[in-house]
């Protein structure tokens, strides 16, 4: 009981935070320059009595606290509004868009964490020697390099020079598991790249900490092999600031998307986003907003739930 105590008291916290993340998006964008009514009108109608009617049907004359509560009650629905440009349910829109952006950061955490965790544990057996060495140094060098640039590099050497992969654009995995992961590699590589390094750093530095505790020691005078140990003794105890940082990460993941999704035209969430933002759509904007908002917290209460499962102090703290 106390466990799920905890687990309900964590998601009351985190819906009270998406709930101030959709106010603050909710009166920011109407802060921002623009009239929804010349977007649909354009700027030369000057007809004010449908100026007027149209401000009226999107329930725009009202108070700003009275539409803030109409926005959450059809967000409740599941209406998020329609696009003020193309006249799609927002809804819709993100449904075309989200299977690109949910690829690419699945792939690009599975991808990551799959390199990470034996590069950490193979850099922290053999701590300060000519292999460590180099990961460390290569690990600081993917992380000092901005994703553009290196987005850049990519392009020049795998597409416009030797012809591997696509420079740009998205083939959907309908189409073709080959074709899909063609389009998608190089922006996956260049996520790849500074997660890789992230987690390998973060992993090792515990890992070493961890390799000179008691209970290792104990292990290895029983003589159990040492690829039992690292796995089975020290992964364990050392992976709770490498699942708090995977959490974490999926915000900065949803960021880097943004710029990378342009870079590339992949058709996501972030080239919406960006869409919108540029023609004034913000109900869109919100949309977006809200979603990434809910996915993030729902994530980190994820994470929360499997500290629980992994770590028998956090279960007593619990109960």
């Amino acid at each position: 009981m106390g466990i799920l105590k905890g687990a309900v008291t964590r998601l009351l916290k985190l819906l009270a935070v998406v709930l101030v993340v959709s106010f603050l998006t909710f009166s920011l964008t109407k802060l921002l320059p623009g009239d929804p009514v010349v977007v649909l009108l354009g700027p030369q109608y000057s007809n004010v009595e449908v100026r007027e009617a149209v401000q009226e049907d999107l329930g725009l004359n009202k108070p700003f606290l009275t539409q803030y509560v109409q926005y959450l009650g059809n967000v409740a629905q599941g209406d998020l509004g329609r696009s003020y440009t193309s006249k799609f349910e927002t809804t819709e829109l993100l449904k075309q868009k989200l299977p690109a952006t949910i690829e690419l950061m699945l792939l690009a955490q599975l991808v990551s964490l799959t390199l990470a965790i034996p590069l950490a544990l193979f850099s922290a057996f053999r701590s300060n020697s000519r292999t460590d060495k180099a990961i460390t140094t290569a690990s600081f060098g993917l992380i000092s390099i901005p994703g553009y640039a290196f987005a850049v590099f990519l392009v020049w050497l795998f597409a416009l020079r030797f012809n591997w992969f696509p420079a740009i654009g998205y083939q959907p995995i309908s189409e073709g598991i080959v074709g899909n992961l063609r389009s998608i590699a190089l922006p996956l590589t260049v996520l790849v790249a500074g997660l890789t390094a992230v987690y390998t750093r973060l992993l090792r530095s515990d890992l070493i900490s961890t390799l000179q505790e008691d209970f290792i020691l104990m292990a290895r005078s029983k003589g159990l092999p040492t690829r039992y140990i690292l796995a089975r003794h020290a992964l364990r105890p050392s992976s709770f600031s490498l699942i708090t940082v995977f959490g974490i990460q999926f915000g900065t993941l949803i960021g880097g998307a943004v710029i990378i999704e342009q870079f590339f035209v992949l058709p996501g969430i972030g080239s919406l986003a960006i869409e919108s933002i540029l023609k004034r759509d913000y109900l869109v904007v919100q949309g977006v907003v809200l979603l990434i908002a809910i996915s993030f917290v729902l994530i980190n209460f994820l994470i929360d739930i499997l500290y629980t499962i992994l770590d028998p102090r956090v279960r007593r703290a619990g109960a």
